[in-house]
């Protein structure tokens, strides 16, 4: 492990106990002359998150910035940003640029071009749109775009020299090396040709040689320098989980490389479709960093700052790694994630403070969320790291204070509209309070059911909270729901389960954008499972696969079960099969793969109908009517679905 182990902030460094306060405190720049800090952040996967009702840009620029209720401020001179801004597994579109950009407008004491990108694999389009054409356009490191991405090159505090795919700048005697991941690329490398439209994040880093010989001359050419390297991938067998074999199935998915879908893997050395030519596990930044160390007896930069990873919090030391190591004297910081929705994340970033005549620099863990062992958000004083530098710091002049945006730049404040199903998610939300536990009459080994129905007709003392009204359909009873009520069946355990069935009725009319129909999941958490309409016309079994810490997703596109009749929905967990199945009417509509030995329960959320678990408050409301729920903790078989398909 890198640095100093820090035991709070009344550890005594050179860098002095009044920086330690200032950190601690969110302290202005200007009571500490020569102080410069750099604010490191990965993979806000802003799509993934605004879908969900969370700004994962604009909440944390207003958190550093002190304008959220409980977040403590810190100051930050630049951020260096690792990219995966989007989060689709097909190429972003300009609708996620526009949000992008809405988000950075949050700023208000720092303006857009005190940001500096590079792009992450999900920032990439099919190789045929132009390499980079997205980031270059939204991300703009060089304000070649200024309508759009709102970076004026006349107004960054330190400009840049190179272009979109690997740029420097300087700030005092610190020189930043800004690299691009290739995922705009031919498979395997990347996302391919736009003609084959192949879905996937194609996790595994990559850089061209000519970036590699690039960077290389960059270093030695400029070893009187502090050197800040940042790259959307962190080296092998770096951080954590960053091995070969270790991202895939537990951080990463298999399109790709699988292999090596934590760390920079490819070298791409000839970047024509026609003639490509790339070679894998090249390690030639490891072999230059290795070498240079050896020849020299120091290593050959300061840092290497990478994202991509989303690790399980800032204790995660999956490989025997941890989010801060040091190797071939360089100090690697990892940095992911910003996002809650995306994969699943305990939101955090990196803060770097220099002071200037210093040769040493502080690391800093800030906790973006209340999602990590109960801990506050804030910084995450366990995480904290005293770094030695190769130079003592020369800080920079103070950055001006400019209004956040030029003139020039397009105001996009739109709600944010999904390019791949034309749908945005606002959602009502509904103050929760204390019902009736509904779980003792579920015959939970013969059949499942937890006679919703009857317990509903039951209630003339109205113990059960925003319950749905009662309807007589035929011959049998049916749950109303009109979009502002749910019921709280209650606390179910599914920890020790490996398989799970979920069968319910439905009959809707409706097409409402986020309809959940039954779930053990609450908002901006992830859960246990869901069965869901989150777009119109999109039907989801979900459930949580803690093994690839990701949501197996089973979809079915169809408006048929909002035709207004009744329609029966079953889905299912099965870990022989090692798949989750969507099932329509006793026809299987859909599957994913499914890689855990058991659900995973770890947020104990509570069993819900019509709306999602919140404890507080609840959302994502169902209408129209429902009957018959039963869950069983084994996967049916053909013959036992179509069973309960005859109970029309």
């Amino acid at each position: 492990m890198s640095g100093e182990l820090l035991l709070g902030y009344s550890t005594v460094l050179t860098i002095g106990l009044t920086l330690m306060g200032a950190v601690a405190t969110g302290a202005d720049d200007g009571d500490l002359p020569g102080t410069f800090r750099i604010w490191a952040t990965s993979c806000a996967h802003v799509p993934a998150d605004i879908r969900r009702g969370r700004e994962s840009l604009a909440k944390v620029i207003r958190q550093s910035e002190g304008r959220e209720e409980g977040a403590p401020a810190f100051a930050w001179d630049i951020m260096i940003d690792a990219g995966d801004l989007s989060a689709h597994q097909k190429p972003p579109g300009d609708r996620d640029g526009m949000e992008l950009i809405r988000q950075y407008r949050a700023l208000t004491k720092h303006r857009r071009e005190q940001i500096y990108n590079v792009p992450g694999n999900h920032d990439a389009p099919y190789y045929d749109h132009g390499p980079g054409s997205w980031f270059a356009k939204w991300g703009d490191p060089l304000g070649q775009h200024t309508e759009f991405s709102g970076v004026d090159p006349m107004r960054r505090p330190f400009p840049v020299e190179g272009s979109w795919e690997r740029y420097r700048f300087e700030a005092g005697n610190i020189l930043f090396l800004m690299l691009a991941d290739r995922n705009d690329a031919p498979e395997p490398v990347g996302r391919g040709h736009s003609k084959d439209g192949k879905s996937g994040g194609y996790p595994a880093g990559a850089v061209t040689r000519e970036t590699f010989e690039w960077w290389k001359k960059q270093v030695i050419d400029n070893q009187d320098k502090i050197i800040v390297t940042m790259h959307h991938h962190v080296l092998r067998d770096t951080t954590t989980a960053s091995g070969f074999g270790e991202g895939n199935p537990t951080y990463h998915g298999s399109s790709g490389g699988p292999e090596g879908s934590s760390y920079l893997y490819y070298l791409i050395e000839k970047d024509d479709p026609d003639d490509f030519q790339f070679t894998k596990d090249a390690h030639v930044f490891e072999d230059f960093l290795d070498q240079f160390e050896k020849e020299n007896g120091r290593g050959a930069i300061d840092f290497w700052v990478g994202g991509h990873t989303h690790v399980k919090g800032p204790d995660d030391d999956f490989g025997e790694k941890t989010i801060t190591e040091t190797k071939w004297g360089v100090t690697f910081l990892q940095a992911a994630a910003l996002t809650v929705h995306h994969g699943g994340s305990h939101p955090l970033s990196r803060l770097v403070t220099l002071i200037d005549g210093s040769d040493e620099a502080l690391v800093e863990t800030y906790l973006h969320e209340k999602n990590y062992k109960k801990e506050p958000v804030g910084f995450y004083e366990p995480a904290a790291r005293a770094i030695p530098l190769r130079h003592c710091f020369a800080a920079p002049p103070p950055i001006e204070l400019l209004p956040p945006f030029p003139e020039s730049a397009r105001v996009f404040d739109e709600p944010y509209v999904n390019p791949e199903t034309g749908t945005g998610t606002e959602h009502t939300s509904h103050q929760a309070r204390p019902s009736l536990d509904l779980t003792g009459l579920w015959n939970s080994e013969d059949g499942g059911s937890f006679e919703l129905e009857t317990q509903v007709k039951s209630d003339t003392g109205n113990l059960i909270s925003s319950k749905p009204a009662l309807e007589a359909d035929g011959e049998v009873d049916a749950l109303l729901f009109d979009g502002s009520q749910r019921l709280w069946v209650g606390p179910v355990e599914m920890e020790d389960w490996t398989d799970l069935t979920v069968s319910i009725w439905i009959q809707t009319t409706h097409n409402d954008p986020g309809m959940r129909v039954v779930c053990k999941d609450h908002i901006g958490e992830p859960g246990c499972f869901m069965l869901h309409q989150p777009n119109p016309g999109v039907w989801l079994m979900q459930a949580w696969d803690d093994r690839a810490a990701k949501w197996q997703t089973a979809t079915w596109r169809s408006d048929v079960p909002s035709d207004g009749q009744w329609h029966h929905l079953v889905g299912m967990v099965n870990s022989r099969t090692k798949k989750v199945t969507l099932l329509v009417d006793g026809e299987q509509k859909a599957e994913a793969p499914w890689t855990a030995e058991t659900l995973d329960d770890s947020d104990e959320t509570d069993l819900v109908v019509g709306a999602d678990s919140g404890r507080k408050k609840f959302g994502q409301t169902f209408r129209g009517k429902l009957r018959d729920l039963r869950i069983v903790s084994r996967a049916l078989n053909a013959d036992e679905v179509r069973e309960l398909t005859k109970g029309k």
